[in-house]
């Protein structure tokens, strides 16, 4: 792929903090989509995986998540593993498939590269249940914004 992932991937121990640094920025309470149930679990060079706790907020008028919050869970997901690549990103577009309605308690979704560019990265999002059932994809292109990652606030030491 391209040399940003060669700026994430070159020494572990920044690799590593930048991918604390993501998680960290983007399950902050204040942001749209933890107050929408939604929780990045895992960051890793160029990947990321988040899930969706259902609640009565999710559903659409028939009883199943909305498409609109699953778009949500994959957006913020592949946004997420895009900002691993060290640059702050916005989505330029997106396109669901949903192959079954979605139900339960959880909603997992899991974002991989399909192209990574200087400035536009193209993404692929899987949506499952929480009975492992495949229940969507998300495609998704970002543009990649100047700047950096910031820090994340330091920990306080002692009790």
């Amino acid at each position: 792929m391209h040399s940003l992932q060669s700026q994430c991937s070159s020494d572990l121990e920044l690799q590593e903090s930048l991918c604390q640094r993501i998680l960290y920025h983007s399950n902050r309470p204040e942001l749209f989509s933890s107050s929408s149930g939604i929780r990045i679990t895992k960051v890793t060079p160029g990947r990321a995986e988040g899930e969706l706790t259902i609640s009565e907020t999710s559903l659409n008028p028939h009883g199943y998540v909305h498409g609109g919050c699953l778009t949500t869970l994959a957006d913020t997901v592949a946004g997420t593993a895009v900002s691993s690549w060290g640059r702050p990103c916005v989505t330029v577009n997106c396109s669901m498939d949903f192959f079954s309605p979605a139900k339960g308690k959880k909603i997992f979704c899991s974002a991989v590269p399909q192209k990574v560019g200087k400035t536009i990265c193209v993404y692929q999002c899987a949506l499952t249940n929480d009975h492992g059932e495949h229940i969507g994809n998300g495609n998704f292109t970002f543009f990649l914004l100047d700047g950096g990652i910031p820090d994340a606030p330091k920990q306080k030491s002692g009790a």
